[in-house]
């Protein structure tokens, strides 16, 4: 009764017309609420006013749609992330492709091994590469697991790869699913990333670390093409020869160089990667360890399709071990005829095995007997002090360095016009078609302009193609001025001091011969037993055929550093001391470098007691072999010194981008015919027209050397002393600047051995053909 009483009566509802579709549901709806009782029509009534438009199922499908718009949103920027690595690395593909077709690289393996060769040097050389690998492969394990969750329950991908991640990273057999059929795919997924999980530790990680250990250890060979080869060993001298090679090539976008070393990948690599790796610039370093004797590991640098083959000597052992050891090198790339289309330098040691070795090589290849051109500029570099740094920045690719070049517009110029007609290089010689270099050609000699230039220039793409209108007038310039300076004539009874003892003795000898007068005499103070040094010093003299007629040598027996013996020694009357790198400690440069050290330290102290610093003493010119000593060098006030490893490295370098390079060698070295110089700028006839107190410029001591048939290389530079340092090929050439009385200058004059020559048919320019014929320069009478 209160139910009725609290619910409103429903009256009977007449239908208005009797074919109204409307009318005919409404009478249904009413009888229909006819037949409830009071109870139940109260409780429809309720509901009915609970329920209004826009409620919760309304806002939950809002809630819905949002969500998903969302999840879509994310879903598409993951697959616009997925496409964009597979464009990344397809790119990448298509490009290692072309590269691989750039260079020619088809004709040394298939384009899978190019590309695992590829993988290997990226691993090696990027930082985090381990790490890296290990995500792509959790990248492609987390798009696998949501598209088999796709395919098999029909779950949206996007939660198909969240699912995937949380099976794979933490199991629970399909637990989290809701239906029968999702459990089931979550068991087998789970399933599938444990044993993925195991795998990934165990099987294919091992597997995986024993491919990178591949990569790392250089077992895969190298496919390149038109690269260049060094054939050597982990010592100092290779990573310098390495950088002067990358700073040669820097202008024209770097190169590839590929090491083959009998020692571990992983060692050679470490001695490249000490300290600062930036000195590779844009070029690209590939190592392999191997026996350079077999074919088959010659192969892993792909010497066969080498643009250049660098070949050292071994060190550690005697000069005819080494030199055996380079003979069966050459013997195998000789039986396969490698390099097909390049060519080698190869370093020797002793001046007999040089033809043997040119023999061994194809066309166009170079022998350089490295140890002896240091000898001999050790005795060059002692008459002035700082002479060797000029000589050696001139030898490396860090600052300006010697290019031959065919110029035009050269035609009726003489060789004066054209010191002044080449900005930013200086004229040094001239090399006319088939005939041997002219160094300090006449400077009245006129050019026909077939003739090959060389100068001295930063880089080859400094040297001009083109000669420009010499910059001075040379109108009221007459030639029959040039007056030459008399070449220096050798001292008679000099005396030479020699501490240390080494395998260059020989060649150091024979230049001391060629330097000193009658009558001299050298001291040679070493442990190495008398009678041992006196065979060597016989055996030499009839391996180069040169004997010795202008001194004698006094052997003097006892250790490098014992004071007592070195205050024994004539060193306040001495020309020249030389402190060479003993091989009684072959075995370790810093051992050796350590005694040289402490002779110097100790020749230095019984020079300063025994001579007043007006009267001065000769040049002291230590030979060391680790570079890391050469801050203690520069700390301790020894400025005069030659790096043997150092100069190695670079005379090799210079000489396998500059092959011509060897005529220069020559010229200096075995024929003598020109010299490097300090010179005072007074003692040149001309500088009587220079007025010093406005300065002079780098045009004006030109011209002033240039009038005595010298060429001005450099200058010291400003508030130097006399011994630099020096300012080589200044671009500036009009600027003036002060000249004090201690400036000085470093130029190339002609020696006494200098003659005119004249030249029949072509030769090819090489530092192994010491005793060809053609190369002896005859006077014109």
């Amino acid at each position: 009764m209160a139910a009725h009483q609290s619910c409103p009566a429903v009256a009977a509802v007449e239908p208005t017309s009797a074919v109204s579709q409307i009318g005919a549901l409404a009478l249904d709806f009413a009888s229909k609420l006819s037949t409830l009782s009071e109870a139940e029509r109260c409780e429809l009534m309720h509901r009915l006013a609970l329920t209004t438009p826009g409620t919760s199922e309304e806002l939950s499908e809002d809630e819905t749609f949002s969500e998903t718009i969302l999840g879509q949103a994310l879903l598409m920027l993951f697959s616009l992330w997925v496409l964009g690595l597979f464009a990344y690395f397809g790119r990448a593909v298509v490009n290692e492709r072309r590269r691989y077709h750039s260079r020619q690289a088809q004709r040394q393996g298939t384009f899978t091994e190019y590309l695992q060769y590829r993988f290997g040097y990226w691993y090696t050389w990027t930082e985090h590469s381990a790490a890296i690998v290990l995500m792509s492969i959790s990248l492609a394990l987390l798009i696998f697991g949501g598209a088999l969750l796709r395919v098999l329950i029909q779950q949206p991908l996007s939660e198909g790869l969240w699912s995937a991640w949380l099976w794979i990273a933490a199991p629970d057999g399909g637990a989290s699913a809701e239906t029968a059929a999702g459990r089931l795919v979550g068991l087998i997924v789970s399933i599938g990333g444990m044993l993925v999980f195991a795998l990934l530790m165990s099987v294919i990680s091992e597997m995986f670390e024993e491919a990178l250990r591949t990569f790392r250890n250089g077992t895969l060979p190298v496919i390149e093409g038109n690269h260049t080869v060094i054939i050597g060993y982990v010592t100092p001298t290779l990573r310098i020869l390495a950088q002067e090679l990358c700073a040669a090539c820097e202008s024209e976008g770097g190169i590839l160089i590929a090491i083959l070393s009998p020692m571990p990948k992983p060692e050679v690599e470490e001695l490249l990667r000490d300290g600062d790796a930036g000195w590779m610039k844009n070029s690209t370093i590939v190592v392999r360890s191997g026996d350079a004797c077999k074919v088959e590991d010659l192969s892993k640098v792909a010497v066969q399709g080498a643009k250049k083959v660098i070949i050292m000597s071994k060190p550690g052992v005697s000069r005819e071990e080494a030199d055996a050891s380079t003979v069966n090198v050459l013997l195998a790339l000789r039986n396969n005829r490698w390099p097909r289309e390049g060519v080698s330098v190869v370093q020797c040691q002793l001046v007999r095995n040089q033809g043997l070795f040119k023999r061994l090589l194809t066309d166009g290849s170079q022998v350089v007997t490295v140890n002896d051109f240091i000898g001999e500029l050790m005795v060059q570099c002692s008459r002035q002090s700082g002479l060797v740094h000029a000589i050696r920045s001139v030898f490396s690719f860090e600052n300006d360095e010697f290019y031959f070049q065919h110029v035009q517009g050269t035609a009726g110029r003489t060789v004066m016009d054209l010191l002044f007609s080449l900005p930013n290089t200086i004229l040094i010689g001239i090399k006319p078609p088939g005939c041997e270099l002219e160094v300090l050609p006449s400077m009245d000699r006129t050019l026909k302009g077939d003739e090959e230039l060389c100068v001295l220039a930063k880089d080859d793409s400094a040297v001009p193609r083109h000669a420009a209108p010499s910059s001075l007038d040379f109108g009221q310039i007459d030639c029959r001025r040039i007056v030459e300076r008399s070449p220096d004539e050798p001292h008679a009874g000099q005396t030479v001091i020699i501490l240390g003892w080494n395998n260059s003795i020989g060649a150091i000898l024979g230049e001391i011969d060629d330097d000193v007068g009658p009558g001299s005499q050298v001291i040679i103070h070493a442990p190495e037993a008398v009678s041992m040094r006196e065979e060597f010093i016989e055996a030499a003299q009839k391996r180069r055929k040169h004997f010795y007629q202008n001194f004698r040598v006094e052997h003097v027996q006892g250790a490098l550093g014992a004071r007592f013996r070195l205050e024994e020694l004539p060193l306040e009357t001495a020309s020249m001391v030389l402190i060479l790198a003993t091989e009684s400690y072959s075995g370790s440069a810093s051992a050796a470098d350590s005694q040289t050290l402490a002779a110097i330290v100790q020749v230095q102290d019984i020079l300063a007691e025994r001579c007043s610093p007006e009267k001065g003493s000769a040049v002291i010119m230590p030979q060391l072999l680790d570079v890391s000593i050469e801050e203690t060098l520069i700390q301790t006030g020894i400025h005069n010194y030659v790096l043997s490893g150092r100069m190695a490295a670079r005379l090799l370098a210079v000489i396998s981008e500059v092959p011509q390079a060897t005529c220069i060698i020559d010229c200096l070295t075995t024929h003598k015919v020109f010299q490097f110089s300090i010179a005072k700028l007074p003692d040149y006839p001309a500088a009587t027209s220079l007025n010093f107190s406005e300065g002079v410029s780098f045009n004006d001591v030109t011209m002033v050397a240039a009038l005595a048939n010298e060429v001005v290389l450099g200058w010291s530079e400003l508030d130097a002393g006399e011994a630099g340092p020096w300012e080589m090929n200044p671009k500036n050439r009009t600027e003036k600047r002060p000249w004090p009385e201690n400036a000085r200058l470093i130029v190339l004059r002609r020696t006494r051995q200098w003659k005119q020559a004249s030249y029949r048919g072509p030769r090819s320019a090489s530092v192994a053909h010491p005793s060809d014929e053609r190369r002896v320069c005859r006077r014109v009478e």
